[in-house]
């Protein structure tokens, strides 16, 4: 089951997108396998924390990533060009999904990053189909966490990795909770109880914010966050 948005306001975000890169571009070009200067990605920390992930697990052509949530596919395609696997991104609504797919196209990376609509607590992907899932900055916006969580270890391979990337709450605040923040207590409970083992923790608060140059100055020339 999936939900269509409003379509036409996901391709203009895709095509403000594409105009402010054109613009920036003049000045030099993006860093690699950053083709869109970072604008692609909702929350606008640095996609290089995601190499930290990409430790676990060994990366080849023939390794297959599903990319939960992964909105307008910034986080799939960075870590598809980085590590030349394939991937598959899930959008919560066909119009975002339609977006993300015209931006792939203009990374060139249509034959290796895939987009598909569809609900993170019912994945239509059969047992065991994929080597990696990735649910980076997205987990509580995607439904009942445990059950997603359960989703992923099902299309999981046996042996394979699951790398999380979230918004921490650090201190109880019952006013920052529901709002992106979880409890780091609460997710290790959910993923033992998914069934997953060996869970690794690292806080890579201090690097989150994007201090590039390049980075900024394309920021502000998105006239609207995403």
């Amino acid at each position: 089951m999936t939900f269509r948005g409003d379509t036409a306001l996901s391709v203009a975000r895709a095509g403000a997108i594409a105009e402010v890169t054109r613009s920036v571009r003049a000045g030099g070009p993006p860093p690699h396998a950053l083709p869109f200067f970072g604008l692609d990605h909702w929350s606008g920390t640095r996609l290089a924390l995601l190499d930290e992930i990409a430790t676990r697990g060994i990366f080849r052509k023939y390794e297959h990533v599903l990319d939960l949530g992964s909105g307008l596919g910034a986080t799939t395609r960075y870590m598809a060009s980085r590590l030349g696997c394939r991937a598959t991104a899930t959008a919560r609504a066909v119009d975002e999904a339609m977006a993300a797919r015209m931006l792939t196209a203009r990374a060139g990376l249509d034959r290796q990053v895939f987009h598909v609509a569809a609900v993170a607590t019912h994945l239509p992907f059969a047992a065991a189909a994929f080597t990696h899932v990735w649910i980076l900055e997205v987990l509580p916006r995607l439904g009942e966490s445990a059950r997603v969580l359960e989703e992923a270890f099902r299309v999981l391979r046996p042996g394979g990795h699951l790398g999380v990337q979230e918004l921490v709450l650090r201190l109880h605040d019952d006013e920052l909770a529901g709002r992106g923040f979880v409890d780091d207590a609460r997710r290790r409970f959910d993923l033992a109880t998914a069934g997953f083992v060996e869970i690794a923790h690292r806080d890579v608060s201090d690097g989150a914010h994007e201090e590039a140059a390049h980075g900024q100055v394309a920021w502000s020339g998105l006239a609207a966050p995403l």
